[in-house]
């Protein structure tokens, strides 16, 4: 390691992640317990209905039955006491489980706006409620003393809280910022504080599930108000197992980089900063942490936070973590005037989410997790299992040599905007992330790549059954990984023996020859046209037919979401006779040229997915599908997105429809068949602007 060129080049700001949450909590729970219980309730009560229902509180229970099922037969009653609440009124499987209807109470409100703020708070406290979070001291130790009683509704929280600074307005001990407001006569604000304080950790530990690709929205997943997106990575986890979490977590540290380009750098603007333009990204910062962990078997938080979190690749001769060179690092450090590089409290719990899903010291595991490689303690972090640690680093370094070669454009690209944001930070400039750049990088983030995270699941089988994947033992690891992880192979489209075999030879021979061509080959859109069928049909009985067709649920084979061709069909079948009567062309919905006449003596046109379908799972819906020229289409899928405007405001004109690309986003949003990162990608493809974008959701 070139110890005087790294000290020379570590800037303020440049280090991995480093967000406060730590996604576990050690003596509550084992490896990813409380991640999975967040994400499921976060899930129900945010994203999909609250529990208004005993049916949706039932659902809910099948989701974590089938988790605690899937775990060692002696860690399963611990997992249940975990998953389901001590209290009766938050236990999901009581007939005295509190829905949020009773939880929310009954209020009267002066409009909308309150209501929606109220039911807002009301959604986050019952999320903490039924989580058993929060409440260590103090005024929050206060209120989640109420939360369980029979007659608490959320109407009384205010009063609840008042009750409490009352009690304590003359207590000298209770140090509570809000209290020393509520003394000197700030009662609203003090009360509005305690009570946003108290649901915090909501806000916090969604962030990060937002930034290792869980969660979508349209800010940094820390905003309260925002259309919000559970990501196909989240939505894997919902349904996952144990051991597929572990192997879905395994695979989202994987991919990410030491700062995603969504991420918000703050505090650089009175920084001590030599050199801004020595910026670097670590494209493998998870491999970096265990390349670190073998080469010294074991490093103290301190050579983490001052060291390791700022390298930008693994030194090829190793990293020096010697207290002499870690002093160093600390004097420059300290001399960069910037409290989040000093601060402690977060690097320890970024080196924690990083381990997280590899530790053996998690005390409700007994030592059950396959993965269980290291321990976590005052001093820092160290080996417990060097084969297990040196069969990662061997398999994931094979991994990110694939990563780094199919995504290199991407990721030049996130490395180039975030040096433009440094810049700007450390010259106190305003910084506005490129919208283009951000969805490349969401979209990478919060879809599953095959080769990986079949990768990680061979892993884990070989870890848990002590085998290694060879020519000889594939058709072992074709039956082992069809037991273990049924949902990941759904997803992956290998849930027939045949096909996941198959695709075993080739992960085999990635492992073996470090040979991955099959993985970079380049999919081009399928642009084939459908065969017309339906022109006997009268137009009101294809209406109906394409309505009933928009609304059907996707349709998987071998975890394979397929086109509805038969609505393709219907709309092209619909499109031809109403709009060629008397021997007329179909016109493109775009231009709004005649296209031509084909040999079947029908007017061409090929049919588009306004939201793509595959890289953004757009929906077959006739509110995303136009009839497009072979020219628009392919300008739509290949122009310079700014020069992508005109376009879109000529399908307002010329659509046979006459929506424009916001009506036709209203009525998907509607219908629920509009998620956060396909609007985000619309506007950052010029389809929309911000004004329309806020429209939308409202």
């Amino acid at each position: 390691m070139d110890t005087r060129q790294f000290l020379e080049n570590i800037l303020p700001g440049n280090y991995f992640i480093t967000k406060s949450m730590e996604l576990t909590k050690s003596q509550t729970s084992g490896t990813l317990w409380y991640t999975k219980k967040f994400i499921v309730l976060y899930y129900y009560i945010f994203l999909n209905d609250n529990i208004n229902t005993l049916a949706v509180a039932k659902e809910i229970c099948s989701i974590f039955d089938n988790y605690i099922n899937s775990l060692p037969e002696e860690l399963r009653e611990e997992a249940t006491d975990y998953f389901y609440a001590s209290e009766d009124v938050a236990d999901l499987r009581s007939e005295n489980f509190k829905l949020f209807s009773d939880f929310a109470g009954q209020m009267q409100f002066a409009n909308d706006s309150e209501r929606l703020s109220y039911y807002e708070c009301a959604k986050k406290y019952y999320f903490a409620f039924l989580m058993e979070s929060g409440g260590q001291s103090g005024v929050n130790r206060w209120i989640k003393d109420h939360l369980y009683t029979s007659d608490f509704c959320y109407s009384k929280i205010d009063d609840i809280i008042i009750e409490w600074a009352e009690n304590n307005r003359n207590n000298l001990e209770a140090t509570n910022l809000w209290l020393k407001k509520y003394r000197r006569g700030e009662e609203e604000n003090a009360v509005s504080g305690m009570r946003n304080d108290y649901m915090a950790f909501v806000r916090n530990e969604r962030q990060i599930l937002f930034y290792y690709g869980f969660f979508h929205s349209k800010s940094s997943g820390s905003v309260d108000k925002e259309f919000s997106s559970l990501t196909p990575i989240g939505e894997l986890a919902v349904k996952s197992n144990f051991y597929e979490l572990i192997a879905i977590w395994e695979h989202q540290k994987i991919k990410m980089l030491s700062q995603p380009v969504n991420i918000d750098i703050r505090g650089l603007a009175d920084s001590v900063i030599s050199n801004k333009n020595k910026f670097t990204v670590n494209i493998n910062p998870y491999l970096t942490i265990l390349k670190s962990l073998r080469s010294t078997m074991g490093f103290s938080k301190e050579a983490y936070q001052y060291i390791i979190s700022r390298l930008p690749e693994y030194p090829s001769d190793g990293v020096d973590v010697s207290a002499s060179f870690i002093k160093s690092v600390k004097k420059k450090v300290i001399g960069f005037h910037r409290t989040a590089d000093v601060a402690t409290e977060d690097f320890n719990k970024e080196i924690l989410k990083y381990i997280l899903g590899i530790r053996s010291d998690l005390v409700k595991d007994m030592n059950c997790n396959p993965f269980g490689l290291c321990q976590w303690d005052n001093r820092g972090l160290i080996v417990t299992n060097q084969s297990k640690l040196d069969r990662l680093i061997e398999i994931y370094s094979i991994l990110c040599n694939y990563k780094s070669q199919k995504y290199n454009v991407l990721f030049q690209d996130c490395t180039n905007e975030l040096k433009r944001q440094f810049a700007c930070g450390a010259e106190n400039l305003e910084y506005r992330i490129n919208p283009k750049i951000k969805i490349d990088w969401d979209m990478y983030n919060i879809h599953s790549d095959l080769p990986i995270l079949l990768a990680t699941t061979v892993l884990l089988l070989e870890a848990k059954d002590s085998i290694i994947l060879s020519k000889d033992t594939i058709d072992c690891f074709t039956d082992g990984i069809r037991n273990l992880c049924p949902n990941i192979l759904r997803i992956l489209g290998l849930t027939s023996k045949v096909a996941l075999r198959n695709e075993l030879r080739n992960v085999e021979t990635v492992f073996t020859e470090k040979i991955f061509d099959v993985y970079l080959e380049e999919n081009d859109e399928d642009y084939g046209t459908t065969i017309t069928t339906y022109l006997e049909e009268s137009l009101s009985d294809l209406e109906q037919k394409i309505k009933e067709n928009s609304n059907l649920a996707p349709v998987y084979v071998d975890g394979v979401r397929k086109r509805n061709m038969v609505l393709i069909s219907l709309i092209k079948s619909y499109n031809l006779q109403k709009y060629t009567v008397g021997g007329q062309i179909l016109k493109c919905e775009c231009c709004g040229k005649p296209t031509f006449i084909t040999y079947r003596n029908e007017s061409y046109v090929e049919y588009h997915h306004l939201i793509p379908f595959s890289e953004f799972d757009g929906p077959d819906h006739n509110l995303n599908i136009l009839a497009l020229c072979p020219m628009c289409h392919r300008k739509l899928h290949f122009l310079r997105q700014e020069e992508k405007l005109a376009l879109y405001n000529d399908i307002a004109v010329n659509s046979y429809s006459h929506l424009s690309i916001e009506n036709r986003l209203v009525g998907l949003h509607n219908e629920h068949k509009l998620k956060s990162y396909q609007l985000e990608f619309l506007l950052a493809d010029n389809a929309i602007d911000e004004d329309a974008y806020n429209r939308i959701l409202q």
